[in-house]
């Protein structure tokens, strides 16, 4: 009797998704979901392809489902090990003081965008509340034209030098042209975050946003879908505006123009390395081809994406080495006074 068991015990080596939906405290459905979408979960599968989940599994589960439940969007935790799940759920319990149902434990407020009129309507008839979310203003847009002529037009509230936080955009067909105009509406806005919603689309048009760092998804089928892209959005949001960086999208300013960078060209003969006249070189090429890249005859839409793509990574490739520059030049101690120098003959400039 005792061998008969010891047998057996072996048998029993995991749950089968409905049990653990229900251990987890979550409809099998949503468990199905994050499984295929975002890998929340790896279990192993029988020879007949039966997946088992194990206890580990199911409590690795049940963090995502309690921090899901506090605001955390399911695509920002989905890959964390089990100590920073533990670690996000105690901290963000303790700041919350468990009464609250969302975790969101900074008081930003929210200007969140929709551009495409059947994506409004969704949301209004979804019953989804975006208060819990931090959103605190919504936009609603027909499409990307619209959008973009209510920002552009002189007096308008919406004008240009309002900004917007987030930017969901709903689109059928997802083509090159309309690629191009969602990342110019995402510079035009200064978001901090895009996500793109379509049904159908080209390769080259969804690499384009992939590259620009925008979040595509396809047509959600179901409410908790909806408030978890809408979730992971507005985290986005958050971590952009706790980081600082600028959006993928978003062209930065450069830090030095020609004349000062010819003077530290100029003034790295003076020392033992050469580092910031290479670097100070490297600045006035990738700008140069910035500028190139944006003046560059287009031949169709596909085209201009291209080019547009090119003059962003041109973009964020010479603020890098505009980066390195300052520090190098910092490490050699002239830094300040090259940029004192330029500053004083500025000012004697103004004075004449």
């Amino acid at each position: 009797m005792v061998t008969s068991s010891e047998d057996k015990a072996p048998v029993r080596q995991g749950y089968r998704s409905g049990e653990a939906a229900r251990l987890a405290k979550m409809p099998v459905t949503t468990l199905r979901i994050w499984e295929r979408r975002y890998g929340v979960v790896g279990p192993a599968k029988t020879a007949s392809g039966q997946r088992l989940y194990t206890e580990d599994d199911v409590r690795r589960l049940t963090l995502i489902k309690l921090l899901v439940s506090r605001g955390h969007a399911i695509g920002a935790i989905a890959r964390l090990d089990r100590e920073q799940l533990q670690f996000l759920a105690s901290s963000s319990g303790r700041e919350t003081g468990g009464t609250a149902e969302f975790g969101f434990n900074d008081s930003m407020q929210i200007r969140l965008a929709l551009v495409g009129g059947a994506l409004v309507q969704r949301l209004k008839g979804s019953g989804v509340d975006l208060r819990p979310y931090g959103v605190t203003e919504l936009i609603g847009f027909a499409d990307v034209a619209e959008a973009m002529g209510a920002h552009a037009e002189p007096g308008s509230p919406r004008e240009s030098r309002d900004s917007v936080d987030g930017l969901l955009v709903s689109v059928d067909s997802l083509q090159e042209d309309t690629a191009a105009q969602i990342i110019g509406l995402g510079d035009t806005l200064r978001v901090k975050a895009i996500a793109v919603v379509y049904s159908f689309g080209t390769g080259p048009a969804t690499e384009i946003l992939r590259v620009a760092g925008v979040r595509l998804y396809r047509e959600p089928d179901s409410r908790t879908e909806f408030r978890q892209m809408l979730g992971d959005l507005c985290e986005r949001v958050r971590i952009q505006e706790r980081t600082g960086d600028d959006a993928v999208w978003s062209r930065v300013r450069r830090r030095y123009d020609d004349r000062e960078l010819e003077e530290i060209a100029a003034r790295s003969s003076t020392i033992t390395c050469e580092c910031p006249r290479h670097l100070a070189e490297l600045v006035m090429k990738l700008s140069a081809f910035e500028r190139y890249s944006d003046e560059c005859t287009s031949r169709s839409a596909q085209d201009a994406a291209l080019h547009r793509y090119l003059g962003d990574v041109s973009n964020r490739a010479c603020a890098m080495v505009e980066a390195a520059l300052e520090r190098v030049a910092r490490e050699e101690g002239w830094f300040a006074a090259a940029r004192t120098t330029a500053v004083t003959e500025d000012s004697t400039a103004d004075g004449e």
